[in-house]
């Protein structure tokens, strides 16, 4: 064979030969011929050094595609957060919203200086107790006592206290045995403290102070569902539950209208222990503004009352 017919068939075998795909005779053929002749040696080298760019830019291109493929991934889950984000923020900006505009109602009704609540409580099946508050510019009167079925079976001491005169003095008076307790608390009073014991629902913040509320009340949307409801009432309100307590309150108003708590008591089919009816803790609630007279908060004349002192500082310091 010539030299020229030679060249011509290895350098018809060097691109295979550079691939590593030549079976062993011919792969000897090529490197016996490649010992001798510079030209093929060349043509080898220029057929290396293309394969090897090649080699690079397919390298780069699936880079490339490699990176593409993680910004679309990163994309995809990005906008997957993004999505569940703008949910779960709607939800509890209208959770807490929601929450908020209550309390700021609640807030309105009770910027007067005059009103009157009623609170009416499920003791057990039979009974029920009664906490009327009366307060007028400062002055305020608490009556409770508990009735069954329909009768008074226990009253408690009337509360009596004045802001103005003393915001940490509190007195129990018993009318009937002419009897006064004058306390002396801790902490001084306001009429958020009055309103929060009747109504059991928001105001237990400062009045004055909003921004404690908004603060407080940060997680509450967390535990609190929120949903409406108008066939018990005859008019639509908030049902809100926590946990095991619910609450009725006036979408209008923010008045809690009704709250529903724990189980008290169940009662069983005769001789069986099959349960028939379960009575829950209830309380209903009642409201009216600008009516209470300077009569109705006056505290009684303690001439001819056994009058004593009760300092809760000196029982804690004790």
């Amino acid at each position: 064979m010539d030299k020229k017919t030679e060249c011509e068939i290895v350098q018809d075998l060097l691109i295979s030969y550079a691939d590593d795909v030549l079976n062993q005779s011919s792969k000897k053929m090529v490197e016996m011929h490649l010992i001798e002749c510079e030209k093929c040696r060349k043509k080898l080298q220029e057929i290396e050094s293309d394969l090897h760019k090649n080699e690079e830019t397919q390298k780069k291109q699936i880079d490339y595609l490699k990176k593409l493929r993680r910004r679309s991934k990163l994309k995809a889950i990005l906008g997957a957060a993004l999505i569940l984000f703008v949910i779960f923020a709607s939800w509890y900006l209208y959770k807490f919203c929601t929450i908020y505009g209550i309390s700021r109602k609640l807030e309105k009704q009770f910027e007067v200086e005059n009103f009157y609540i009623e609170n009416i409580s499920s003791c057990d099946e039979n009974k029920v107790a009664f906490s009327k508050t009366w307060y007028k510019n400062g002055k305020y009167k608490v009556v409770s006592y508990i009735e069954e079925n329909g009768e008074i079976i226990q009253k408690f001491e009337t509360k009596y206290g004045d802001f103005l005169q003393n915001s940490k003095e509190e007195f129990l008076i018993n009318e009937e045995e002419k009897k006064a307790h004058k306390e002396k608390m801790l902490f001084k009073k306001n009429k958020s403290d009055i309103i929060s014991q009747q109504s059991s629902f928001v105001l237990t913040w400062d009045l004055n102070n909003p921004y404690q509320y908004i603060v407080a009340k940060l997680g509450e949307p967390f535990y609190v569902r929120i949903s409406t409801d108008h066939k018990q009432i005859g008019r639509k309100y908030y049902v809100l539950n926590f946990g095991e307590t619910e609450k009725w309150v006036d979408i209008e108003t923010g008045l809690l209208i009704m709250s529903f708590g724990d189980i008290l008591g169940t009662n069983f089919y005769p001789n069986t222990n099959i349960p028939k009816q379960e009575f829950r803790s209830a309380s209903e609630y009642h409201y009216e503004f600008g009516k209470v007279t300077d009569e109705d908060v006056q505290m009684p004349d303690l001439s001819g009352y056994e009058v004593e002192e009760f300092d809760w500082k000196e029982i804690f310091e004790n």
